[in-house]
């Protein structure tokens, strides 16, 4: 169980963590593997707040760090520790002690930590989540497949108990055999910030036969964590490839068969010899008038969708100034619908969580604001808010009508279908922008005239 060099690791940002916890259904048992003191802190951190926040008991085992620096770290996260400590909402244990107190017996210490998932749920908790610092065994005389073996067996007990156990493991600690052993007894994994499936995971009746096994614990960590990016990246693609392909042809068919009737309209009349040499030139222009609006639409969808492959894909988020990307969308609006009148209020001077996009995002969002309403000229309010602990909000108010009860369907699902779609490409480009940054984009339902965006803030 003898240290081995990993190397340094940068500090890396949670913002990615921080949303998966949030949608995702956790398994019960989970291990978390980091290099620096300041990834672990972060991680554990994100993974307790995640835990309160969903009406959990949380239950922090230290070991390595002390109990002054896990209520620092969570204070830090906007956590009202010493609220949340006199409620019985955060527990702080010294994880030596804990696991004294069960003999270091696999066993009993599955017992604890049963009763104290009880405990919680009869306390009106959802249930209890524990973050433990697994470094205490090197405070004891056991070999470390006696922990292994814990690990197992608390694996198998965890479909019965009300509990999600974030188990923690020092790279620059454990060796690479110990490594790959904790890896056998973990369905998910948490690495370099990346909530990840864990191929090597080995169910517990398999482990208690199977008696050979992968060790090369830094090949199998840097295949998860790859595969859970491609397998994230791939899913993303695919999707909005499928959507600006049915957008695609089901707009441009539209669009042409529009230009065509008109073209077809006009030469008959030609060949019929039906043209009206009397008749007000303006009748002839405005049809005219309807193909070449189509055919703008036509450009246009099409530069979206050139624009969709070009930056969708190559985006990064980045810790910014809010402000500038409003301000960079307020000109667009400007340009695009003169006159129009645009008030931008509250806190848009606060640090957020941003794709490189997002002014872009909410230049769709205000000229479609601008585009669908009633007023003359058109007027937005836009308000950027709090929304404590972690999160800036943008909402943008129009005066009517509400966005399209089909749009706002398909938009929420993710998917066009060939009955529900929605028209155009500047909705969807807004909504990838957000959520490439872990964001959330909110249509009003119908009647309600303002749409919600929130970015998560910056963590200092």
């Amino acid at each position: 169980m003898s240290a081995s060099r990993w190397g340094e690791e940068p500090v890396e940002r949670v913002d990615t963590l921080r949303s998966e916890l949030d949608r995702r259904t956790l398994p019960p048992h989970l291990a978390f593997f980091y290099r620096s003191p300041q990834t672990q802190q972060k991680v554990a951190g994100t993974f307790v707040k995640q835990g309160l926040q969903s009406g959990n008991r949380c239950l922090y085992f230290v070991d390595t760090n002390t109990r002054a620096t896990v209520e620092r770290v969570l204070e830090t996260m906007d956590v009202d520790v010493d609220e949340r400590l006199d409620a019985g909402d955060l527990v702080i244990r010294s994880a030596t002690d804990a696991y004294d107190e069960a003999e270091f017996d696999p066993d009993q210490l599955i017992s604890l930590l049963a009763d104290a998932g009880q405990e919680s749920i009869d306390a009106g908790y959802e249930g209890l989540w524990v973050a433990g610092e697994l470094s205490w065994c090197f405070h004891t005389d056991r070999p470390y497949d006696h922990v292994v073996d814990f690990e197992a067996e608390f694996d198998a007990a965890c479909p019965d108990l009300p509990v999600t156990a974030l188990c923690q493991y020092d790279l620059n600690s454990f060796n690479d055999e110990s490594v790959a052993k904790a890896l056998w007894t973990h369905e998910q994994i948490v690495y370099r910030n990346t909530l990840c499936e864990n191929p090597y995971y080995v169910p517990p009746a398999e482990y208690r036969e199977q008696t050979t096994r992968p060790l090369n614990a830094r090949l199998m960590l840097d295949q998860m964590y790859n595969l859970a990016h491609a397998h994230g990246k791939i899913e993303r693609h695919e999707q909005r490839l499928s959507v600006v392909n049915r957008i695609l042809r089901h707009n441009i068919r539209n669009d042409l068969n529009v230009v065509r009737g008109v073209l077809a309209r006009l030469g008959d009349d030609e060949r019929n010899g039906e043209t009206d040499p009397d008749a007000p030139v303006e009748c002839r222009d405005s049809q005219v008038d309807v193909a070449l609006e189509h055919i703008d639409d036509i450009v246009e969808i099409a530069d979206k969708a050139r624009y969709v492959e070009r930056t969708i894909s190559t985006s990064a988020m980045e810790h910014t100034a809010l402000a500038p990307f409003v301000a960079r969308a307020v000109e667009r609006v400007e340009a695009s619908y003169p006159g129009v009148d645009v008030t931008v209020s509250g806190t848009d001077d606060a640090d957020v969580v941003a794709d490189t996009n997002l002014d872009t995002a909410l230049a769709e969002l205000f000229e479609y604001a601008a585009r669908i309403q009633d007023a003359d000229p058109p007027r937005l309010d836009v308000t950027v808010t709090d929304q404590p602990p972690e999160r800036v909000r943008i909402g943008i108010r129009y005066p009517g009508p509400s966005i399209p009860e089909n749009d706002r369907r398909v938009l929420q699902s993710g998917a066009e279908t060939q009955i529900q779609h929605c028209r155009g490409l500047g909705l969807w480009l807004a909504k990838w922008i957000v959520e490439n940054a872990q964001g959330r984009l909110e249509f009003p339902e119908s009647g309600d005239t303002q749409i919600h965006l929130e970015l998560y803030r910056r963590l200092e």
